[in-house]
């Protein structure tokens, strides 16, 4: 039986010309050595072997590779971009040069979409209480894309979040800073003594009157008596004190060396600092991109909503139409009944859509942190595509524009400085400290305080641990810098993914709107022939209703794909680092200077 078939179907299909075998013998743990389902040829040998030593022979090569790399920077891939930093400049034109942003096609005839405000009307009602417009909101107020904008820059949270950031990275460089300056001190003690004081004989002798009369508060003549009265026979002496006794003091401590960790520290903090600007500018890059999507899904909520109330328009007209048919004895029950059907499906999606809206509404309203009882209404009255990027520029202009601007680039630059700064205070811990001292002090009774003046020299060399501590320390800050840098290169791979998967959305979007024209004409065209064979008796009801649900999802693509142009370019804007309020609304395309 297998005689006849004309062949046997294979399991594996090689993707590419086998490779011509070499006599020089494989390493096991190199790439040739690896079958397609990712064992070694040792491991190939043996029809059994253990799924967990398969991860651990796995883990140890990632273990030994990263151990090998550890004191080397991630050598970094190919970018694809110019290379040669770029001027972008914001440039007004007259008409859209073809160019490589830009699809091909000779455009489609109608790319705006009127909007006007629906009647309440025809909107559906879920009560008798609110308004099937605005729903739960008080009041409702225009807006535009600028007015949006200017007023995230005031009242965001989250660019008031990474205001604060920024400022408490700010005070602890000047904090940092301060480290160089030495330590006044100052101190004053009183102590009130009250009673008795045993000394030596020798001691009591060495002091003397003058003294056991201070240490009292008697006179000289006293303290002697009092001296001669109170020597026992074991040649000891008893002073009683009963008077206030103080101590002042005021100097300066300065660390003259501590192995570095104050100039280190103060780099360290300036390149945190760094960053934080850095992610401050980062965060108003994405607000202002945030904004404008939301402030674009809201118009393309009023616009679906729109759609959607012609779509009801379209189906009780039909419905109306049906029934006279059927009073006239022209339709049957059935054409009643599908119509109804259709009526009720688009008041369903009319009634998800005014919902959606007023959802979209609170969305931009919240992004905004304005009052949410307030419904915000778009003020264009038509839905274009806004060209943001010029289309003369090439994916590596682009790429190039994103590395020399991008804000999160600069500040992982920044934290991976600041952790190699932290290498250095580390190692600070097992270098000697030198600190000078010096400090003038008043000791003595309030009628006797007398002087004196210290200068000292304070070399210490601690080694925590018998220096194991700071050892182990400085190793775990030479893995944080190499975390920091391994970070900084993943943030450049995801600037440049978000950089060519926005410029792909440019291109299919921008060819999406074209086709979805030429599909909102065919559908017009096929409701009208359905509505013709219909009249003529040639059609039949069910040929209708498919030419409406296809004539209104032909405009809901079309909607949706103006938009999400327009969303994709202020995207692509957003992510070369050049986004601004000027950029998003001033009518100006970024392009190269020189062009």
């Amino acid at each position: 039986m297998q005689g006849f078939l004309p062949g046997v179907a294979q399991d594996n299909v090689p993707l590419r010309p086998r490779q011509s075998t070499s006599s020089e013998q494989v390493p096991a743990d190199s790439p040739a050595a690896i079958n397609q389902s990712g064992q070694s040829l040792d491991a190939r040998t043996s029809d059994i072997s253990s799924a967990r030593s398969s991860i651990n022979v796995d883990f140890l090569k990632h273990k030994n590779s990263t151990i090998m790399q550890q004191t080397n920077t991630p050598h970094p891939v190919a970018s694809g971009a110019s290379g040669s930093p770029i001027k972008a400049v914001l440039t007004k034109s007259s008409q859209v040069e073809a160019g490589p942003s830009q699809a091909n096609g000779t455009g489609a005839p109608m790319d705006e979409i009127q909007l006007t405000k629906p009647a309440l009307k025809s909107l559906v009602s879920v009560n008798d209480y609110i308004s099937p417009f605005r729903f739960d909101a008080t009041a409702e107020s225009t807006i535009n894309l600028q007015q949006a904008l200017n007023i995230a820059l005031d009242q965001n949270l989250d660019l008031a979040i990474s205001r604060t950031n920024t400022k408490q990275r700010e005070f602890a460089y000047y904090s940092s800073l301060g480290n160089f300056l030495p330590d006044p001190t100052f101190g004053y003690s009183d102590y009130l003594t009250k009673g008795h004081i045993g000394l030596p004989g020798s001691f009591g002798a060495l002091l003397g009157a003058s003294s056991a009369a201070a240490l009292s508060g008697t006179t000289a003549s006293s303290a002697t008596s009092l001296a001669a009265l109170s020597t026992a026979s074991n040649s000891s002496t008893t002073i009683r004190i009963h008077h206030p006794f103080e101590v002042m003091h005021a100097g300066l401590d300065y660390y003259a060396y501590r192995g570095g960790s104050v100039l280190f520290g103060a780099l360290q903090s300036k390149h945190n600092l760094k960053a934080a600007k850095h992610q401050e500018s980062a965060s108003l890059s994405d607000t202002l991109m945030t904004i404008t999507q939301n402030y674009y899904n809201l118009m393309l909520a009023e616009t679906l909503l729109q759609i959607r109330v012609d779509a009801v328009q379209v189906s009780e007209e039909q419905l109306r139409r049906n029934q006279d048919r059927f009073h006239s004895g022209l339709a049957t029950n059935l054409d009643v009944l599908q119509s109804k059907t259709q009526l009720s499906r688009d008041r369903q999606a009319l009634l998800d859509q005014q919902v959606n809206r007023r959802s979209a509404s609170i969305a931009l309203a919240d992004s905004l942190n304005i009052n949410l009882s307030g419904d915000l209404i778009p003020i264009e009255v038509n839905v274009k595509k806004v060209r943001l990027i010029d289309s003369r520029m090439n994916i590596s202009d682009i790429l190039q524009l994103a590395l020399d601007n991008r804000p999160e680039l600069k500040q992982y630059e920044e934290l991976r400085l600041a952790a190699k700064k932290a290498i250095m205070v580390a190692a600070a811990n097992l270098q000697p400290t030198v600190l000078i001292s010096g400090a003038a002090y008043g000791i003595g009774p309030p009628n006797n305080v007398q002087a004196l003046g210290v200068l000292a020299i304070n070399a210490n060399w601690r080694l925590r641990g018998a220096g194991t501590v700071d050892a182990f320390d400085i190793q775990q800050a030479r893995w944080q810098a190499r975390q920091a840098s391994l970070n900084s290169q993943k943030e450049l791979q995801t600037v440049l993914s978000q950089v060519r998967n926005s410029y792909l959305q440019i291109l299919d979007k921008e060819k999406n709107i074209e086709e979805a024209s030429n599909e909102v004409e065919s559908s017009l065209e096929e409701l009208r022939l359905a509505e013709l064979r219909k009249s003529s008796g040639l059609g039949i009801n069910l040929d209708i209703i498919t030419a409406q649900r296809d004539y209104t999802q032909a405009r809901v693509d079309k909607a949706q794909a103006i938009i999400n142009f327009n969303i994709a370019q202020a995207q692509l804007l957003h992510d070369t680092g050049l986004i601004s309020v000027d950029a998003l609304t001033a009518g100006r395309l970024l392009s190269k200077s020189g062009k």
